[in-house]
């Protein structure tokens, strides 16, 4: 009798521990978040993201904390360095428009607010003055000194479309305070379109291609002028 009580007891610990998730780990049937948990020591900025495909790589739980390989965010920071940058949150998926970002994202704060959007709005037409209005809301929405403003990626079917709305990007960031950062130049070939061997369809980047665009990305918020202040006031979205 002496030996079966302190078993029993041991036991019924354990049992509870595991209902409760106290087991030291994650429990099985949970998912191992990619984000949200800061890497201990060397973490100076933390930045969120709005974006579509080119963000989520081929995930559907990235305000979950998951993407997918050839996502941009698992390259920001320097391979074999301390981690400098620890991506928080925020909101991406396949096929969305601004105005659907500027919908589905959820208010948080950050030291730096990403923003790589406006493949699908150029693909489907949308006008101007509405993305500039929802990408407006996404700044609105995240409370972070910093916006960080990204180029798109080339379109291969789409390149004349894609370095018009580039600039328009560009200009937009400058007369909303934002940063404006060319992350897509190392994407592109002379003619503007993808260079070899970094796209396997011409739209999006590969893992190769997402290596340069989160080097690009990760260089710009690692030396972000936290003095910049974004002005995230003004237009609501209009769809």
């Amino acid at each position: 009798m002496g030996t079966r009580k302190p078993l029993l007891i041991l036991a019924i610990v354990s049992v509870i521990a595991g209902l409760l998730g106290f087991s030291g780990g994650p429990r099985a049937d949970e998912p191992v978040p990619q984000a949200f948990a800061l890497p201990a020591g060397g973490v100076q900025v933390r930045f969120m993201v709005a974006g579509d495909s080119i963000t989520a790589a081929g995930s559907h739980t990235v305000a979950d904390g998951h993407v997918g390989e050839a996502s941009w965010i698992n390259y920001v920071n320097t391979p074999g360095a301390p981690p400098a940058l620890a991506w928080t949150g925020g909101w991406a998926l396949g096929g969305a428009q601004t105005g659907d970002m500027a919908a589905a994202l959820r208010h948080g704060s950050a030291d730096a607010l990403v923003i790589l959007a406006g493949t699908n709005d150029l693909a489907r037409h949308t006008t101007r003055e509405r993305t500039a209005a929802n990408l407006i809301r996404i700044s609105q929405i995240v409370q972070a000194p910093v916006v960080l403003l990204s180029s798109v990626p080339p379109r291969d079917d789409a390149v004349d479309a894609t370095v018009d709305y580039n600039g328009f990007l560009q200009s937009l960031a400058a007369e909303r305070g934002w940063i404006f950062v060319d992350a897509a130049a190392g994407l592109r070939s002379d003619a503007n379109t993808f260079a070899a061997g970094l796209s396997d369809d011409g739209v999006h980047p590969n893992v190769e291609g997402a290596r340069i665009l989160g080097a690009a990305i990760g260089q710009a918020l690692g030396t972000k002028p936290v003095v910049a202040i974004a002005d995230t006031s003004g237009a609501e979205p209009l769809g």
